[in-house]
C-alpha cells in the first residue's frame, strides 16, 4: 500500500487513485509519520556533528603553530606554576586555555602599615610565538584598617619556555599605578617559574 501511494506522490497522480477510504487514510498518516521522523533524525545528527568538528579544528590550528617549534603552541603555557623571583619572593601561576591568569604570592595579606595588604593579581596572556608568552596583570593594594584603596600594580612579563615545557624564564616590569591611573613608580626583575605536575592519588 505504502508503495502505491508513494508512486502516486511521485507521478503526479492523485493519491487517492491509488487507495480509498479508510485504508488510505491510515496508509497516509502512517507515511507522513515516517518521513517526519527520520527528517527530526538528519536534523538531530547534524547538530550533533557541529562540536564534533570544533576539537579537530581546534587541533588543527594547534598543528599549525608547530612552526614555533615544540614549545611554541599556542597552549603550551597553559596550567599552574610554582615561581620564585630573584629576590626569593615565591608566587603561584596560574594560565587558563581562555587567554586568563591569576597570580598569588606572598604578602597579600598583612597587618603591617608599611607593607599594605593587596588582592590576588588578574590579568591576560598572549602567545608570542616560539616558546615565549606576554603577560599583563594587575592586583589592588588598600588599607588594613579601612580596606578603602590606596594604589595598583600592574605586571608586565614576558615568559621563556625551556626546552621540555615544564620550566619557563621570565623579564619583568612593575608599574605602581595611583588610583588616577597614573604611574608613578617602576622597576624590573626576574622569576623562574616550575610546572606543577599532576601527581595521581596512590
Amino acid at each position: 500500500m505504502v508503495k502505491n501511494l508513494v508512486r502516486a506522490l511521485v507521478s503526479g497522480r492523485e493519491p487517492a487513485t491509488a487507495l480509498k477510504g479508510s485504508t488510505f487514510m491510515s496508509t497516509t498518516r502512517i507515511l507522513w509519520t515516517l518521513l517526519l521522523t527520520g527528517t527530526l533524525a538528519l536534523a538531530a545528527t547534524g547538530t550533533q556533528a557541529q562540536p564534533i568538528a570544533q576539537p579537530g579544528q581546534s587541533q588543527e590550528r594547534q598543528d599549525a603553530s608547530d612552526e614555533h617549534g615544540e614549545q611554541g603552541r599556542p597552549w603550551a603555557i597553559v596550567g599552574s606554576w610554582f615561581a620564585a623571583t630573584s629576590t626569593g619572593i615565591r608566587q603561584f601561576f596560574t594560565f587558563h586555555a581562555d587567554g586568563t591568569v591569576l597570580r598569588s604570592v606572598q604578602g597579600e595579606v598583612s597587618t603591617d602599615p608599611a607593607r599594605p595588604p593587596h588582592t590576588a593579581a588578574h590579568g591576560v596572556w598572549r602567545d608570542l610565538g616560539k616558546g615565549r608568552f606576554g603577560v599583563t596583570i594587575w592586583d589592588l593594594f588598600y588599607d588594613v584598617n579601612t580596606s578603602q584603596p590606596l594604589r595598583y600594580n600592574k605586571l608586565r612579563l614576558e615568559v621563556t619556555l625551556g626546552d621540555g615545557g615544564d620550566d619557563a624564564s621570565t623579564r619583568a616590569r612593575v608599574d605602581i599605578v595611583d588610583l588616577q591611573g597614573v604611574v608613578v613608580g617602576s622597576r624590573t626583575g626576574s622569576a623562574n617559574l616550575v610546572r606543577i605536575p599532576f601527581e595521581p592519588l596512590e
